[in-house]
């Protein structure tokens, strides 16, 4: 191992790990108020007006106040977001820098929180947090905890772990920061301003065990990608070569492999399919040697464009989902990663709709750094490492239901392979599916629409013999009906009238 990957992946392995993201605010109710649950938890703005500077945005006003939420600043193609406008940085008589800022009031504390998460587009800013009784510098004299971040004219996520958030050296009174105690976290513009606005979007907190929904800033609708119940580990809709396979640096697992190279992760749970991985070992937490395992499935680039996030049902270890992203150098741990996930003994759904590469990597490979998008995205790892905690460290990984959020290429339809076979025939009447199967076994039915889209899923054990399958009423349009037994499919083209 050279000194720039040892380097690197010393430096990931030192990154603090949240186990629960709650959501702060994704600002789709249109208001102003966060989902921290108080009354008085509002979104504002604030200038250095009453220190004589002449600092300024363009933000309009209710009765409420500053009206901070914008539907011009939304990420990922949601409705809303907050933000300033039109901001202007005058010095004036301040002696000190000017400055405009963005505000949320979190009355009850951020109790539990590790890492801060948003989206942002525009100025250079400052984050902060305010503990209580530091409103106006009673605590650190105005010294408050923050970090700088960096300007971007697209849109970036930050993952900013609380332990990044420091006093500045020399002034101020210095005081350990507790996330319990903060009463506000500020967005602010100071100094000279690297563009006129600054807009965020889907701010969460991991850790943080209050708050509101842990639903993400995504529809509701999506697509399956693999639900393994084909039985094989080809994810074909994500394309032909997109296969499921292990891989293993330092690490260990119990699966066979068969002499065409392909591993062995098919597990069958009663009528239910899923890959899995077994015998994990050779991994212990904070391990110097940074083992790990993981399972993959690798596409083209595109093939997520119009995905907003992917989701997954889990049990066993815990674990963080990877992506190769276009123009990131690949196996030097500057990969995009998403929320670690703690150890599930029972099936778990996760969203992930965004990964950020490590916080080092700005300093060790800045050129290395690239905004994530799941159009760039190639390839999905879900690594177990040494990162984990001894207690969320398992023996064993199973993922199920893997889903984007969004729609697939079209073309993903035309991926389903359609094996002719005389095992069993299909036919539709109307709107019933008439089925005749050679032999007993599980035979599963998919309506998918001209999107891609997984409009209806079902599967039954039946008996050898005739059955029938009524579909639920449909909008208008046309469809195509999946039917399979084992490796057999039948498609069937369906006209909803």
């Amino acid at each position: 191992m050279n000194k720039e990957v040892l380097f690197t992946l010393c430096a990931a392995a030192a990154m603090a790990s949240a186990q629960t993201t709650a959501n702060i605010d994704d600002f789709e109710d249109g208001n102003g108020l966060a989902s921290t649950g108080g009354k008085n938890d509002a979104w504002y703005a604030f200038n250095d007006k009453n220190d004589k500077g002449a600092s300024s945005y363009t933000n309009t006003e209710d009765e409420f106040g500053l009206v901070v939420v914008l539907p011009e600043a939304a990420a990922g193609g949601s409705k809303f977001g907050a933000g300033l406008t039109g901001i202007k940085l005058v010095k004036g008589d301040n002696p000190y820098d000017p400055y405009v800022t963005l505000g949320l009031n979190v009355a009850g504390g951020l109790s539990g929180c590790t890492a801060i998460s948003y989206k942002y587009k525009g100025a250079g800013h400052n984050l902060k947090a305010v503990m209580d009784g530091d409103e106006k510098g009673g605590l650190t004299d105005y010294n408050r905890h923050s970090k700088a971040m960096a300007g971007s004219a697209s849109w970036s996520t930050a993952s900013v772990p609380v332990s990044s958030l420091t006093q500045e050296d020399g002034w101020g009174t210095t005081i350990p920061l507790k996330m319990a105690n903060v009463v506000q976290l500020a967005w602010e513009i100071k100094g000279e301003a690297t563009a006129d606005y600054l807009y965020i979007d889907d701010v969460n907190c991991a850790g943080y065990v209050g708050g509101g929904s842990t639903t993400p800033d995504v529809p509701k609708s999506a697509v399956v990608i693999d639900d393994f119940d084909d039985g094989n580990t080809t994810a074909e809709k994500l394309g032909k070569t997109a296969y499921w396979y292990l891989y293993k640096a330092g690490g260990s697992f119990t699966n066979t492999q068969d002499a065409n190279q392909s591993w062995d992760m098919i597990v069958k749970e009663g009528t239910n399919s899923y890959i899995e991985m077994k015998g994990i070992s050779g991994i212990t937490p904070g391990d110097t040697a940074y083992p790990s395992v993981g399972m993959e499935v690798a596409f083209d680039a595109g093939t997520l464009a119009n995905c907003t996030a992917i989701q997954y049902d889990y049990k066993g270890s815990g674990h963080h989902m990877r992506s190769s992203v276009t123009g990131v150098k690949a196996d030097n741990g500057y990969e995009h990663v998403a929320t670690d996930q703690s150890a599930a003994a029972a099936w778990k759904t996760v969203t992930v709709s965004t990964m950020a590469q490590p916080e080092w990597v700005a300093d060790v490979a800045p050129t290395s750094i690239v905004a994530f998008s799941w159009a760039k995205v190639s390839k999905l790892t879900w690594v177990v490492d040494e990162k984990l905690t001894a207690a969320n460290l398992g023996t064993s990984l199973a993922i199920d239901n893997v889903k984007c959020v969004g729609t697939l290429p079209a073309q993903a339809i035309q991926a389903i392979p359609a094996v002719a076979s005389a095992s069993f025939k299909a036919s539709l009447q109307g709107n019933t599916l008439q089925v005749a199967v050679a032999k007993a076994g599980v035979v599963k039915v998919q309506v998918v629409d001209m999107m891609g889209v997984t409009i209806e899923s079902h599967s039954e054990m039946v008996a050898a013999g005739n059955f029938a399958h009524t579909f639920k009423a449909m909008p208008s349009g046309r469809y195509v009906v999946r039917v399979q037994q084992g490796s057999t499919v039948k498609l069937l083209n369906m006209q909803v009238k």
